[in-house]
């Protein structure tokens, strides 16, 4: 695209601009499992090379984004790039437009109904945000419908995104939080999904769902994988390893709790709970 705005030097520099500006302001300790995927730091900013790392792309690709060259870069890759450096409204505006030269999909963060409308009880809403531990509300799509405190701070994509199956399986930050995210993670996950996706042929909100993560080369080369599990739900004799934000190198054991909500169908609550061995000491 000869005459985008990203091959006009002006455009070019205002990317180059924004995205250093916002590498220098992250805090590698609000990056869970930033000091597992790239070493322990001290002090604000992150190099090129860790973003590449932290985006699962080579350096040379995201360096190409950011000196603002004009090629194709898709838009999964565009907003991994949102989420991991933390940009503004603005900023996130900027760039989309000089690369795609359109306007951005969104204007700000997605966020999940909260509403009393959203198909739960209140006394739900409630229970959820009284708890100390991470917990949240989705539906047979794993859409989020309601989340509390705790969920937002040890999982920082719930700020840009809205699946919990999406996030776990196509979203590159995942990989770096969660640990033997392959194994422990990504095909408990598909198993589910498949599963939902048999239940439910005619929900095309499911359907859609599976094809984005068969979009994903990784995911797409578990689908069929002869070590998927027989549950269609997390099972609670299972512990799973992850980092959180701010606890560096400390790898906490979890569980995931659901619930099925009996007047509600279809949706079901999960808890994240920590193993009493886990971080002693420190909030999950």
């Amino acid at each position: 695209m000869p005459d985008s705005p990203s091959g006009r030097p002006a455009a070019r520099q205002t990317i180059t601009r924004v995205l250093r500006k916002a590498r220098g302001r992250i805090d590698p300790r609000d990056i869970p499992g930033f000091a597992a995927a790239c070493g322990t730091k001290e002090g604000a900013g992150l190099t090129q090379n860790e973003v590449a790392r932290l985006l699962g792309v080579t350096p040379k690709w995201y360096r190409n984004l950011e000196l603002g060259k004009p090629l194709t870069y898709s838009k999964g890759f565009l907003e991994s790039v949102r989420r991991v450096l933390m940009l503004t409204d603005d900023e996130w505006e900027t760039v989309w437009h000089l690369t795609q030269w359109r306007p951005a999909p969104d204007s700000g963060p997605e966020q999940p109904v909260r509403a009393a409308g959203n198909g739960f009880p209140a006394a739900v809403r409630q229970f959820i945000d009284a708890q100390s531990w991470a917990t949240y509300v989705c539906d047979r799509r794993w859409d989020l419908l309601h989340y509390n405190a705790a969920a937002l701070r040890d999982y920082p994509w719930i700020l840009h995104g809205t699946n919990v199956m999406s996030w776990v399986l196509t979203y590159p930050e995942a990989r770096t939080q969660l640990i033997n995210w392959e194994s422990d993670w990504a095909i408990p996950m598909i198993a589910q999904l498949r599963y939902h996706a048999e239940l439910w042929k005619d929900d095309l909100g499911l359907q859609a769902l599976v094809q984005t993560v068969h979009s994903d080369p990784s995911a797409r080369s578990l689908w069929d994988s002869p070590h998927l599990p027989t549950l269609p739900h997390p099972s609670t004799a299972v512990t799973r390893r992850l980092y959180l934000p701010r606890q560096g190198l400390t790898e906490f054991d979890v569980t995931l709790l659901t619930i099925k909500i009996v007047d509600t169908p279809f949706r079901q609550l999960t808890i994240v709970i920590p193993s009493a061995a886990a971080g002693e000491g420190a909030e999950i």
